[in-house]
């Protein structure tokens, strides 16, 4: 299970709700469960959401996955890793799996068959688009971020 949807999860599962306000999402993270300090809360909260794995309901925070499959580790505490910046693919990926239940290892099958279909003419990301689609999920939120970084390369590298 992705650490990034486990962390966001937790808020939501500590107070048995389907949504919060921002206050008190980046309240449970960082002084309920003091795994992080309230700015570092925040931009977590802002990692989920550009992950698509939270989205907002008029002011609150809602999860954008289904919480009755999510189960939070007992003694669980995310690692030094929730912090770095994550790939479009990682994205994908995760996007992927929190919308379709489909676990990490399994997702990466998938897009790897994808790229293997195209005889890997195409780059990874938009195999992970694809694939994504294919299995029902909205990939307008990830469409542009993948256009950019495709469109973006070198026109002259081969």
């Amino acid at each position: 299970m992705d650490e990034l949807m486990l962390v966001a999860a937790t808020p939501f599962k500590r107070n048995n709700k389907n949504s919060l306000s921002i206050k008190d999402f980046e309240f449970v993270l960082s002084f309920d469960l003091k795994w992080m300090a309230p700015d570092v809360a925040s931009k977590v909260r802002d990692r989920a959401i550009g992950a698509h794995l939270l989205k907002f309901s008029g002011a609150e925070l809602v999860p954008n996955f289904d919480m009755s499959k999510i189960e939070i580790p007992h003694g669980f505490k995310p690692s030094g890793s929730i912090f770095k910046e994550r790939s479009t693919i990682e994205d994908i990926i995760a996007m992927i799996v929190a919308n379709c239940g489909k676990n990490a290892r399994d997702t990466t099958a998938l897009i790897n068959k994808k790229q293997e279909q195209f005889d890997d003419l195409v780059d990874i990301e938009v195999a992970g688009l694809l694939t994504a689609k294919e299995l029902g999920c909205d990939i307008d939120p990830l469409y542009d971020k993948v256009y950019g970084k495709v469109f973006s390369k070198d026109e002259n590298t081969t």
